[in-house]
């Protein structure tokens, strides 16, 4: 829904928060001075230490607990696509003066201007977040767009598929597999997010995901978190077939949802590829390619987790060995492994 931006004088700091779109339906919400400012228009003036006020707006209670004398919110903004807004509160004994008041109230229209550049740039960095990952988004908002860029880094890849997407879609209405899929990859997302893994691209039903081995992250850490977050993400797989409601899909045909994992460490390029006026920021390389094609093997041995020797040897608990397959464009078989999919 939004940020907020919380600045206290006493403690010289401002602290970040980001507001989730369902606060709306949370009580906190519905009986604060925030809603009649952003529904509304409307400003609010009140005393925190009034009894009315604080029946009226539970919050106030805090404040006057706090030793606040005056709180005052207004719109800085207002219109169909966004709104922005300030709240000020004060210790001060009788609350704000007049000259306090004349002073805020004359930089009004530069707040506004200010706060406005700051939120088209949080806007900015949220929607490249959400359609590119943090790392991508961070970096490309900085400046990196040229055609080519990037670098080279070690990562353990993720690569993982549904099952009979393709009959599934020939079934199922377009806008329940849509659905579906929202479904599927939120548990997936999630599990990758939980351990600090990049998700970089979703192509139909299949997924690539990445945890970079740099800085902190050894490369025993970044198997681990891949491991957890392959596990997890199967146990939500597994979740979604037995939920009783909130089902994604009134047509149960999908039921039960299977897919497949693979994980392979290596070189990996992080950079932009495509034409002059269109980019996408990816991770390509032998890497990639070789977990693509380790993941459909996943039916043929009947494990829906594999890892590649690369990343076997990292995992510190035992791991069984499935054998050598031959790959399409390897000269060699390559070596596979699996694990208990819930762990220890």
């Amino acid at each position: 829904m939004g940020i907020t931006a919380h600045w206290r004088g006493d403690l010289g700091v401002c602290d970040e928060v980001e507001v989730n779109a369902h606060v709306r339906e949370t009580t906190d919400y519905l009986t604060s001075p925030l809603r009649p400012i952003i529904e509304e228009g409307r400003s609010i003036r009140v005393n925190p230490q009034d009894s009315v006020a604080q029946s009226t707006y539970p919050i106030m209670q805090t404040l006057a607990e706090a030793g606040y004398t005056d709180y005052w919110g207004f719109a800085l903004k207002r219109d169909d696509r966004q709104f922005t807004l300030m709240t000020l509160a004060t210790r001060q004994a009788g609350g704000f003066s007049r000259a306090t008041i004349e002073a805020v109230e004359a930089l009004r229209p530069a707040l506004a201007l200010n706060v406005e550049i700051v939120s088209r740039g949080k806007i900015a960095e949220h929607v490249l977040d959400a359609y590119l990952g943090r790392r991508i988004g961070k970096r490309v908002l900085a400046g990196d767009i040229r055609r080519g860029f990037g670098e080279t880094i070690e990562a353990v890849i993720w690569v993982s598929d549904m099952r009979n997407f393709t009959s599934l879609s020939d079934r199922i209405d377009s806008a329940e597999m849509i659905r579906l899929l929202n479904a599927f990859f939120e548990g997936l997302v999630d599990a990758v997010h939980e351990q600090g893994g990049e998700v970089l691209k979703f192509v139909g039903d299949g997924m690539l995901a990445a945890f970079p081995i740099f800085g902190m992250q050894s490369a025993p850490a970044a198997a681990a978190a891949a491991l957890a977050a392959a596990r997890n993400g199967l146990v939500a797989v597994d979740s979604l077939n037995e939920a009783q409601s909130g089902e994604p899909s009134r047509d149960l045909s999908w039921r039960p949802l299977s897919m497949g994992i693979a994980l392979h460490r290596g070189p990996v390029f992080f950079g932009n590829i495509g034409s002059r006026d269109r980019l996408d920021f990816t991770a390509i390389g032998r890497t990639v390619n070789l977990a693509a094609r380790i993941e459909p093997l996943s039916k043929t041995t009947g494990r829906r987790l594999l890892l590649s020797d690369r990343v076997a040897e990292l995992i510190e608990e035992p791991v069984e060995e499935l054998g050598d397959f031959p790959i399409r464009g390897i000269p060699d078989p390559v070596s596979l492994f699996t694990v208990p999919e819930h762990g220890l």
